[in-house]
C-alpha cells in the first residue's frame, strides 16, 4: 500500500543552482491551497524532474500539482512497482542522526536530505524517515503523476497574486 503525498511544484528560477556538472532546476514546494510546504527540497537535477514531471515537461506552464506515491520495500531485490501512466524508480532512504538521505539503486548519494527537526511531520511520515532508527534504511518506490486541475481551476492558482 503506497503512502501519498500531493504537492504543488511552483518553478522559481531564483533556486536554480549548480553544484559540480549537475545542474538544479528551482521550485517553491506547495500544499495544494499554496501554502509553503515546510521540506528542505528546492531544486531538482534533470533525473528528479523527468521523474517528478517537471521542467520541460511542464510545457509552458509556471507549477504543476503532482501526486507523490512511495510504495516501502522488504529489501532491494522486491519486483519493480508498475503503475500505468506514471514513472517508477527505486531508491534507498538511509538514516544518519536527524537526516534521511535518499540513495539511488546503485548506491549513489542523491542532494535529497529530509530533516527530522525541520521538515513537516506529514512529509517524514510519507518518506518513512520517522519510522525509521539513526543507522537504518529503507528501499522504496517513488512513483509521480500530475493531479489533473480542470482548466478553469489552473487558470485561478495561476493568475492568484
Amino acid at each position: 500500500m503506497p503512502r501519498t503525498l500531493t504537492v504543488l511544484f511552483r518553478r522559481d528560477p531564483s533556486r536554480d543552482r549548480q553544484c559540480e556538472q549537475i545542474h538544479f532546476e528551482g521550485y517553491q514546494v506547495c500544499w495544494p491551497d499554496g501554502r509553503p510546504v515546510a521540506v528542505g527540497l528546492d531544486a531538482f537535477c534533470t533525473q528528479g524532474q523527468r521523474l517528478l514531471g517537471l521542467g520541460r515537461h511542464l510545457k509552458g506552464c509556471a507549477e504543476r500539482p503532482i501526486e507523490l506515491l512511495c510504495f516501502p520495500l522488504c529489501d532491494r531485490e522486491a519486483d519493480m512497482t508498475k503503475l500505468p501512466g506514471a514513472r517508477v524508480r527505486r531508491f534507498l532512504l538511509q538514516r544518519t542522526g536527524r537526516e534521511g538521505r535518499i540513495h539511488f539503486l546503485d548506491g549513489t548519494p542523491t542532494a535529497t536530505v529530509f530533516d527530522l527537526g525541520a521538515d513537516e511531520q506529514r512529509v517524514l511520515g510519507w518518506i518513512g524517515l520517522s519510522a525509521l532508527s539513526d543507522g537504518e534504511g529503507q528501499w522504496f518506490d517513488l512513483a509521480a503523476r500530475a493531479v489533473e486541475v480542470p482548466s478553469f481551476a489552473r487558470l485561478a492558482v495561476t493568475s492568484a497574486p
